[in-house]
């Protein structure tokens, strides 16, 4: 399973609720390409742009895509054109976690380690230029501004999942 949507949609944080309760492994995707870079993010953002991070992320993807666990995308996983259509054609369930804009803003506000938050009007352009591409992967779309326990149990009432 892969859970997309963007920054602060509580994708790592579901991810490990749904791990615990279906006693596999869950998979945060930005970790993925820390190990795979030997650098942080802010670091690949700042010596290859974001174009570099995309390509590593994407290496990233493809490579745990073959692990059963729960995989946490980064929020612009769908703005790459590979990543988009390794997820638009990926046999796995794709989950849309969304959130209204201020509701998310407010999550991810003031964190450092989030290189393309830095002004909210910046912001507001990435979420609304990135709505119909999560939506477009999408198998399923959930509410992530419900209680963490909450989204996990609907998540766990899809079938295919």
């Amino acid at each position: 399973m892969i859970l997309i949507g963007f920054m602060g949609s509580g994708k790592t944080t579901i991810a490990s609720g749904l791990s615990e309760k279906m006693n596999i492994q869950a998979i945060d995707l930005d970790e993925e390409v820390v190990k795979l870079a030997g650098k942080t993010i802010p670091q690949i953002f700042e010596e290859e742009g974001e174009a570099g991070f995309r390509q590593k992320e994407f290496e990233a993807l493809a490579r745990t895509s073959t692990i059963r666990g729960i995989i946490a995308t980064g929020g612009g996983v769908v703005t790459y054109d590979r990543s988009y259509n390794f997820l638009k054609n990926t046999g796995q369930p794709v989950i849309y976690l969304h959130a209204d804009f201020d509701t998310l803003y407010s999550r991810i506000e003031g964190d450092e380690n989030r290189p393309l938050v830095k002004r909210k009007d910046q912001v507001r352009r990435l979420y609304d230029g990135r709505l119909d591409l999560y939506r477009q992967v999408a198998d399923h779309e959930i509410n992530a501004s419900l209680p963490v326990e909450e989204v996990v149990s609907t998540i766990l009432e899809i079938k295919e999942c």
